[in-house]
Parts: structure tokens; C-alpha cells; sequence
């Protein structure tokens, strides 16, 4: 066990990240995993995204997130890293609600951030992941020699 940021015990080295690493982390990013319900189907996808304005910020299409951004609802976004130098990994999650950029001035300030999508297609839309709360955590990573067991690396018959 050990300590944590926050002065609570972790297991096995696990610490909370302060508010400022755990924004730094995501500043470092440009791909998240955002996730939030609509019509009560659960919803999860990547966006390429920025910190902008204390915000996550990503363009789309219209379909289920500018929906989703429409009804201003709940989401979550997440972040994971890894460091092989120091055999650490990490993830930040953002809690709070999605909300479409609108105002012209502010739709103008979007364009010509630096944000651009992997997927190709017309993103005429931003959108903004705002948080309520946000938290992170970093770990080292376990020796992989941990997890072997008489079992590992046994052929399985191939299914039919």
C-alpha cells in the first residue's frame, strides 16, 4: 500500500492526480473516449478534441452527439497514457455535460483553433464537453511475469 495525493492509502502505488495534473494530462492529449445516453442507449466514442476555454472542445456531424449536445446532457470523457520510461500509466476522467457552440463569435474562436478530426466527412459543428468534475490517477504498470499462471500460453481448441 501506499499514499496518495489526497493522503488516503492506495493499493499498490495507485495516487490521485491534482486538479492541475490531471487538466495537464488532458491538455497533453488528442484523442478521448467521450460517453453519455440518448434515447436510453448507452453511447461511447472517440473524438479528437482541446482544452479550450476550460472545456473539452471537438467538431462533429449531425448524428448522436450533436443530439446529444442539443439536450445539453450528461456525458464523460476520458483520457489514459502511458510513460514505458518510467512504466507508469494514467487516466483522467471529465464528468459534466455536453453543449453545442452557438454564438457566432464563438464559432468563429473555434475554427481557427487547431482542432482536426481523424475521420474524414463534413465537421461543420462544435461541441463542448463541460466539466463539472474532474479526476485523474496514475499507476505503475505491473510486471507482466505477475499475471503468468500454469494456464498462460497454453493452446485452446479453436472454436466452431
Amino acid at each position: 500500500m501506499s499514499t496518495n495525493a489526497r493522503g488516503g492509502v492506495g493499493p499498490e502505488g495507485l495516487r490521485q492526480l491534482s486538479h492541475e495534473d490531471s487538466w495537464a494530462r488532458l491538455r497533453s492529449m488528442v484523442v478521448g473516449r467521450l460517453a453519455f445516453s440518448l434515447d436510453d442507449r448507452l453511447e461511447i466514442m472517440p473524438v479528437n478534441y482541446l482544452v479550450d476555454r476550460g472545456t473539452l472542445l471537438f467538431r462533429t456531424a449531425p448524428g448522436t452527439k450533436l443530439a446529444a449536445s442539443a439536450g445539453r446532457l450528461p456525458a464523460v470523457f476520458e483520457v489514459d497514457g502511458y510513460e514505458p520510461e518510467q512504466r507508469e500509466a494514467w487516466s483522467v476522467v471529465a464528468r459534466g455535460h455536453l453543449e453545442p457552440v452557438l454564438e457566432t463569435a464563438e464559432v468563429i474562436d473555434a475554427v481557427a483553433l487547431p482542432l482536426f478530426p481523424w475521420q474524414g466527412g463534413e465537421k461543420g459543428f462544435f461541441v463542448r464537453v463541460v466539466p463539472e468534475e474532474v479526476s485523474g490517477r496514475q499507476f505503475p504498470v505491473a510486471d507482466p511475469a505477475h499475471w503468468v499462471s500454469p494456464l498462460t500460453g497454453i493452446r485452446r481448441a479453436p472454436t466452431e
